[in-house]
């Protein structure tokens, strides 16, 4: 089969296509055509090598919808024909976690796709069956590939984690990604007052029309005053970008707030002033990937129209290295799909 490969981390060039040998699915698992993989900035971060755990060569891609080819001897839920969508990583499903329904933070033989087991920038990939969703026949491959990783890890953020009431104002850094512009939606559709953050002046109209009710333009990622000057302090601070906004998300909080960090796409270790948390009596919160029950709520949401996913361009597998290019330009609003 056609399949992206990663030997060496580094540069987008060092993505390359070949021919490999197509995968065989176990007793468990899935052989699925894939239909659609979502290009993930994970993926880019993967890539350069700031990941640990990817064991190369690797087939990178965790944003997968396809059609079901053939199933191991021991599926039960899903047969040829049937389209899926997997979630961003294996759990194991038998440890304290899993059989607590929080999957989320599984570690015993868990694997994300792409790092420990290789995933969707392939024409074909194999997955368990209990990390899969079934599809609803209104969504297309595209927007299925990309619904974990954005709204479902959005749904498990924003309910879960930073348990968002009506009439609160949150805020989002990294607002125009993949992420952040679902999120964006769901919240208002929660009923927040949401104000997004972006270092692209000329994606504020864009995060408007997508639902945020004020856009801050920070391209030195310093928008704590900016944010007071419109709203005040905020209830909850979602943040997506990680290490080098986190302070400004702390200052931006009112006294009692939440901060929720759903993303590090910079890597490395954050610096803050312990004394802020504790005068202000902040929550600082982390929030992790999704679980197959709010995958499910996700395409819910997508299928009765309250939220619409956001698929900027469809590219095909050999523009790999192209994709990762435009993400690294940070010329991506919503999400890029691969599609064999």
């Amino acid at each position: 089969m056609k399949a992206v490969v990663l030997h060496e981390f580094g540069p987008a060039e060092n993505l390359s296509v070949q021919e490999v040998a197509e995968p065989r699915p176990g007793a468990r698992e899935l052989l699925l055509r894939v239909r659609a993989c979502g290009v993930c900035f994970h993926d880019v971060i993967n890539r350069r090598g700031n990941l640990p755990r990817t064991r190369l060569p690797a087939i990178l891609g965790h944003e997968v919808a396809g059609e079901v080819m053939e199933v191991g001897a021991e599926v039960t839920k899903f047969r040829p024909g049937d389209r899926v969508a997997c979630l961003q990583r294996i759990n194991c499903g038998r440890c304290s976690y899993c059989t607590d329904s929080r999957p989320t933070l599984c570690r015993g033989g868990a694997a994300f796709f792409g790092e420990q087991v290789p995933g969707g920038y392939a024409e074909y990939f194999v997955t368990p069956e209990h990390v899969l969703a079934r599809v609803p026949d209104s969504i297309s491959d595209a927007a299925a590939a990309v619904t974990a990783c954005t709204l479902g890890t959005a749904v498990h953020a924003l309910k879960s984690r930073a348990r968002v009431e009506p009439g609160q104002t949150v805020l989002v850094t990294g607002a125009s990604g993949g992420l952040g512009i679902h999120t964006i939606q769901l919240l208002r559709w929660l009923g927040a007052r949401v104000v997004a953050v972006t270092t692209s002046e000329s994606k504020v109209e864009g995060l408007k029309r997508w639902g945020a009710h004020e856009v801050v333009y920070a391209p030195r990622l310093e928008f704590a005053q900016a944010v007071k000057k419109l709203v005040g302090h905020v209830d909850i601070a979602l943040e997506v970008v990680g290490s080098v906004t986190l302070d400004e998300s702390l200052h931006a909080l009112k006294s009692g707030g939440r901060l929720v960090v759903l993303g590090n796409v910079a890597g490395g270790k954050a610096s803050f002033n312990p004394g802020l948390v504790i005068l202000k009596e902040l929550e600082v919160i982390g929030s992790y990937a999704t679980s197959v029950a709010e995958l499910e709520q996700a395409f819910d949401l997508v299928d009765t129209g309250k939220v619409q996913m956001v698929v900027s361009e469809k590219l095909p597998l050999e523009e790999a290295v192209h994709a990762h290019h435009l993400l690294e330009a940070k010329s991506v609003i919503g999400r890029l799909v691969l599609q064999p």
